[in-house]
């Protein structure tokens, strides 16, 4: 049976719908055990689908994510030490801080292509997690404790955590099917050509940036909620930008579906159940991120995906065995024809 072009078209945002509406309601049944474990992986999916936006489309492999989570977490706790606002409202503020922190480091930023782009954004999370270990307001290096009655925790956290991640999946769903992810891929793939096509780069790039920013820094308030003792060395540690490139490398960047079993795979496939060997769980991690630019450089989703395709053969009446997703500088030049 084949789809209607309006049924291909509304059902991945009615299944995001009918999910993230599941999530919630087990947010009130679970134990705490899992509610935690279910935090940590939704706030990871919503970093790496941040990452993809930027990245996997717009072809800006960022690795400053981690500024980005420090911004949005010391925000909502600092607002919650130091001012006695209610969690809520600290929550919307660390969008707003990590987009402002987004806009101001822009103009500079999206000069720079390529590896000077990585290297760029990776200082910025460097010089960021310094600033902040020697920013006494902000507790130093010993970092500062959220009051435990002020802070979401158990089923209102994991709510709070599904929210976000949906809002990261809804960003990447519209990216994915929209003419403006159209036309980011299209300056990821040729960027010369996207611009004779009347394509405004920096426009479109700020575009991704600052919904991109926004989703990690409310990932990053999240985090500080769930772990209520926050330090430089944990909330603006680097780890959290090698892990956003990893899991949506390793799912499959330019996919909507990928960073969630990329999710799956490196956090609770790997780093969860080899916690008592680090060691161990990181030599694996390197192996797999060789192996997978090696052999599925587009990821394990892709790869699935096409491994689906020819088992189940060319559906009847199609003519073709496989359908690509309209992307790129070609695909640009028909749409806007």
């Amino acid at each position: 049976m084949t789809l209607s072009p309006t049924l291909r078209r509304w059902w991945p945002a009615a299944a995001l719908l009918l999910s993230t509406t599941v999530c919630f309601a087990l947010g009130g049944v679970l134990d705490n055990g899992t509610l935690d474990l279910g935090v940590t992986l939704l706030c990871y999916l919503a970093i790496a689908q941040a990452w993809n936006i930027l990245a996997g489309f717009g072809g800006l492999v960022s690795l400053g994510s981690a500024a980005f989570v420090a911004t949005g977490g010391y925000a909502a706790a600092l607002l919650l030490v130091h001012t006695g606002l209610s969690w809520p409202l600290a929550v919307a503020a660390a969008p707003v801080a990590a987009m402002l922190l987004a806009l101001l480091l822009s103009a500079a930023l999206l000069r720079l292509r390529g590896d000077y782009f990585s290297i760029g954004t990776l200082a910025i999370s460097i010089a960021l997690q310094a600033l902040i270990r020697n920013w006494d307001w902000a507790g130093g290096a010993s970092g500062i404790t959220l009051p435990v009655d002020a802070v979401p925790s158990g089923g209102n956290l994991f709510q709070l955590a599904v929210l976000v991640a949906a809002l990261a999946l809804a960003l990447t769903l519209y990216t994915r099917h929209s003419d403006f992810g159209l036309r980011l891929a299209a300056i990821r793939d040729n960027e010369p050509a996207a611009v004779g096509l009347g394509v405004a780069v920096r426009r479109h790039q700020l575009a991704a940036l600052l919904p991109a920013s926004a989703v990690t820094g409310l990932a990053g308030a999240v985090i500080a909620f769930q772990f209520v003792v926050i330090s430089p060395d944990s909330v603006a540690s680097v780890s959290w930008s090698l892990n956003a490139v990893l899991m949506a490398v390793v799912g499959g960047m330019g996919t909507v579906l990928g960073p969630l079993l990329g999710v799956a795979v490196v956090y609770y496939g790997l780093t969860r159940e080899l916690q008592s060997q680090q060691t161990l769980s990181l030599v694996i991690e390197g192996i797999l991120l060789i192996a997978i630019v090696r052999f599925a450089p587009q990821g394990v989703w892709p790869l699935l995906c096409r491994a689906t395709r020819r088992l189940l053969g060319p559906r009847p009446g199609s003519g073709k065995e496989t359908e690509t997703a309209p992307s790129g500088t070609e695909s640009l030049a028909v749409d806007l024809a």
